[in-house]
């Protein structure tokens, strides 16, 4: 018997004597219907399924129920269409005064990567076609193939998606760097400079509207503030400390996501507000009404997640992304560039276990795949309190060094106190499936049937996540698969085209824990000859800035 035969019957009986491994996601790629070079994935329309467990017993086949909204781009963001202020940060608009210059001084003081030529001129450039030259369009809108444009769109985003998959979002006009829009419209905002909407149930939507403060013609310079409305009523809520106009700063706040405590008679809403020093912080804003337009609001500082501290401005700011049924809340801080830690001014990824509390403080994400100091970007929580997002899968120094890489990642959290007892048994079901840790979403798509179409897609970002668990992301995509199932495999040896695409991750029903099947890792240190990434692969901080959203 030949030695080749031998292996060949050796590998076979040893693949008989394994269990079978399935997988846990498929990967499912969306048409945009439009055109652009890169597609990113923004949101899922939410829903469940009959069983508790979701689509990882219900077979939710490719998930045609739940609509994925994406946008894409050419190029990366000047500064993002989201945010109310450059970066996040700059309420004092200094860094986008000083054009080129700015976009370097921020890259250098508050990244720190060695690489800040390229990352200023990258953004530069954009920010110019848009203020300057002929600002065509760069981020059009989608949702499951059909384009999304609003009325005079030039630049469109979405944030998320309602019950009825109807798209909330911004967009800008030749007139507007942003505009509100969703199902739920109110007279209110045509009226304001600027307004954004993050979330909606169909009856209320969430975002911030901006006045105009400062130099006439100018298309920054102004205050915004977190908004609540319906098609009846709208709610400014109240800046929580210090002036609209503060010498160079002006004040900035917004809310990203909401709950309608019925039950409890409040509603709870969540995103930044604006405090002493006009700093920009994360924040629980408190309605003491369960209708929200006809509430008195109050603002709850997210501690140990705030700029100051101790006296020092240990991040540059933060903001609460998202709120569950259970009033878990989830977030992100930006760490500052005076600050670094582990060797990175990283954005760092939080956890608040009880909006309802009387005493609000933030966790940071550790442990596992959460390494100390590791940096990411927060996509949103579910009602299983499963969340999703992405993180650094580096741990190199970044500071004086290069950007780290980053994967997509879900992090089934468990309990919390205001988890109903009903749900406990369904929570802790769904938490044995992934083994009760978190995971890189790329070891949950590896094995079974699906691997040959799931090897053609590294995922790069999860942004959104319903009840149904269907999740919503990026991927980069090697056409025919990579050239092994490792993480850092090759496309084509190095020589391959890879892309940006929108994808769907649906779990592929019947599967459970016994399916993980972790991806390796490649030893060979071969250099990529070839075709390389996209820009939004290649980075870390991606177009988005901080984002979102979302689920209600």
């Amino acid at each position: 018997m030949s030695s080749k035969l031998q292996l060949t019957t050796l590998a076979v009986l040893v693949s008989a004597a394994l269990p079978a491994q399935a997988a846990l996601y498929k990967v499912v790629e969306v048409a945009p219907g439009v055109t652009g070079n890169e597609v990113y994935g923004t949101a899922i329309q939410p829903g469940a399924t009959t069983d508790p467990k979701g689509c990882f017993v219900d077979d939710c086949a490719d998930g045609v129920d739940y609509a994925l909204a994406g946008e894409t781009r050419n190029r990366p963001d000047g500064f993002s269409y989201r945010e109310e202020v450059p970066f996040a940060m700059d309420n004092s608009f200094g860094y986008i005064e000083d054009d080129y210059d700015g976009f370097e001084d921020y890259c250098f003081y508050q990244l720190g990567y060695a690489t800040c030529e390229y990352w200023a001129s990258d953004r530069w450039s954009s920010w110019y076609n848009e203020t300057y030259s002929s600002n065509t369009p760069n981020s059009l809108a989608f949702i499951e193939g059909s384009a999304e444009k609003p009325s005079g769109a030039i630049n469109t985003v979405i944030n998320s998606l309602d019950p009825s998959g109807q798209p909330v979002g911004n967009f800008s006009t030749s007139s507007k760097r942003n505009e509100a829009f969703s199902a739920v419209t109110n007279s209110t905002l045509t009226s304001k400079a600027q307004s954004r909407a993050w979330a909606s149930d169909g009856t209320y939507t969430v975002g911030s509207t901006s006045s105009k403060s400062g130099i006439g013609g100018e298309r920054y310079y102004y205050s915004s503030a977190p908004a609540i409305w319906s098609s009846s009523g709208f709610v400014s809520i109240p800046r929580a400390g210090g002036y609209e106009v503060d010498g160079d700063y002006y004040a900035q706040g917004s809310m990203r996501d909401f709950y309608i405590d019925s039950a409890g008679g409040k509603t709870y809403g969540v995103g930044y507000n604006n405090y002493s020093d006009q700093h920009m912080n994360a924040t629980i804003f408190i309605g003491n009404s369960a209708t929200p337009t006809s509430a008195t609001w109050s603002s709850a500082l997210i501690y140990n997640a705030q700029v100051d501290i101790s006296g020092d401005n240990i991040n540059s700011n933060s903001v609460a992304t998202n709120i569950n049924k259970n009033l878990v809340v989830v977030g992100q801080a930006k760490r500052s560039g005076g600050f670094p830690q582990n060797g990175a001014a990283s954005n760092r990824l939080f956890i608040v276990p009880d909006a309802s509390a009387s005493s609000i403080n933030a966790s940071f994400f550790y442990g596992g795949i959460f390494f100390d100091g590791a940096g990411g970007e927060m996509g949103g929580i579910n009602n299983f309190n499963e969340i999703v997002g992405r993180i650094d899968s580096e741990n190199h120094r970044e500071y004086d060094g290069k950007q780290r890489r980053q994967r997509a990642f879900i992090y089934p959290y468990g309990m919390t106190p205001k988890t109903d007892s009903s749900e406990e048994t369904a929570i802790t079901a769904r938490r044995a499936i992934f083994k009760n840790k978190a995971w890189l979403l790329d070891d949950l798509t590896n094995g079974g049937s699906e691997s040959s179409n799931n090897n053609q897609y590294r995922i790069y970002d999860a942004s959104d996540i319903n009840d149904a668990g269907v999740i919503s992301a990026t991927a980069v995509k090697c056409s025919g698969g990579y050239d092994s199932t490792s993480h850092n495999a090759y496309c084509g040896d190095g020589n391959g085209t890879e892309k940006v695409v929108a994808v769907k991750l649906v779990p592929i029903a019947g599967s459970d824990a016994s399916a993980i099947e972790p991806r390796s890792y490649d030893s060979t240190a071969t250099e990529r000859k070839g075709a390389g990434l996209g820009f939004g692969a290649l980075t870390i901080l991606g177009l988005f800035g901080f984002m979102r959203k979302r689920i209600k």
